[in-house]
């Protein structure tokens, strides 16, 4: 077996991003009528596949020790490979958790700040609920009736969205559902769009604040990850990309996300995952003020020794196997 690859010589690390790992039987959450099928993410057999398949291939590492070898302090192997979990869902603590204990693995779990404070659910996750009851081009439908008929918007807010961009952020997304995704996520106002997402949230599943306790991960869930090896860091405080935010705002999104997390389990040296994996030199430089000493993009790349400590990049979940289908392959007999 041979490695290839067009990065640069020296050891290397893999950092592959989660969310959702489930089994459509263990999502109902007591006091909640019955989660629809249609959640995306893994089930825990692929997730068990894809981390022995890893585990076959690398050594597996922390963030402690990744963060030592990037200070110039102890090693890593040539090849090896880290877990990283974002949003903060409940499912890292029912479905991840023992896994990773099976394995004597260790991962990383990036949580938003507003998700400990608040008691709803992130515009996202109820996106991704409504998309689970009704397809993209009726709640398409629904949303710019909702702007029409309560905002008084006659905006053709389809046309402002580039479907070249939507594609290139949402590539795993066909594109009637890529560009509704990026015209809520990257086009509406935010307090337009948190207002409009909740009500149709409210209209098809329920209250938001109902869900939310059963949808995320609790304070005494992060101590036990902390007390099993695991490391918890920042995913921002209110979960919104940094592209569309002011410098003052991205600082103080990130020191409020540093502020929760201190004030919930104490100081410690934290690394950070930009919301939807998007940062500037603003965004850098409030990481860095803020305290984390890390911080990961979703640029499909390896770590390497010369990597940005403060734009670290990420593969995801779904793109591990072409990643690894470059990286490994057969001599020729």
């Amino acid at each position: 077996m041979s490695h290839q690859s067009g990065e640069s010589g020296g050891p290397r690390c893999l950092v592959v991003m989660y969310h959702y790992v489930h089994d459509q039987e263990t999502l109902p959450r007591p006091g909640l009528p019955s989660i629809p099928p249609g959640i995306p993410g893994l089930t825990s057999r692929d997730f068990r596949v894809q981390i022995d398949r890893l585990c076959a291939l690398m050594e597996p590492i922390d963030w402690p020790t990744l963060y030592a070898w990037m200070c110039g302090r102890g090693s890593i192997p040539e090849r090896c490979f880290m877990l990283t979990f974002d949003d903060g869902l409940a499912d890292h603590a029912e479905t991840v958790l023992p896994i990773l204990r099976e394995r004597g693995l260790r991962g990383v779990f990036f949580v938003p700040g507003v998700i400990l404070i608040s008691h709803r659910l992130l515009p996202a996750h109820e996106l991704h609920l409504l998309l689970a009851l009704l397809d993209e081009r009726t709640l398409e439908q629904e949303l710019l009736s909702y702007l029409a008929q309560h905002k008084g918007d006659d905006t053709d807010w389809m046309a402002s969205v580039d479907p070249a961009a939507a594609q290139a952020m949402y590539y795993y997304e066909p594109p009637g559902r890529a560009r509704l995704k990026y015209l809520l996520t990257m086009r509406l106002p935010p307090d337009l769009r948190l207002e409009a997402v909740d009500a149709l949230f409210e209209r098809h599943v329920g209250a938001s604040a109902r869900w939310a306790p059963h949808w995320y991960l609790s304070w005494d869930d992060l101590a036990k990850m902390e007390s099993l090896g695991h490391t918890v860091g920042g995913h921002g405080y209110r979960h919104e990309p940094y592209s569309r935010m002011t410098p003052a705002q991205h600082r103080e999104d990130v020191r409020r996300t540093a502020a929760v997390l201190r004030g919930g389990l104490g100081p410690d040296i934290r690394p950070f995952s930009y919301p939807y994996g998007q940062c500037d030199e603003e965004s850098c430089a409030a990481c860095r003020e803020a305290g984390f000493a890390h911080a990961f993009t979703t640029e499909r790349r390896w770590v390497t020794r010369g990597s940005d400590v403060f734009r670290l990049p990420r593969v995801d979940t779904i793109d591990v196997e072409a990643v690894l289908e470059k990286e490994v392959s057969c001599p020729q007999s």
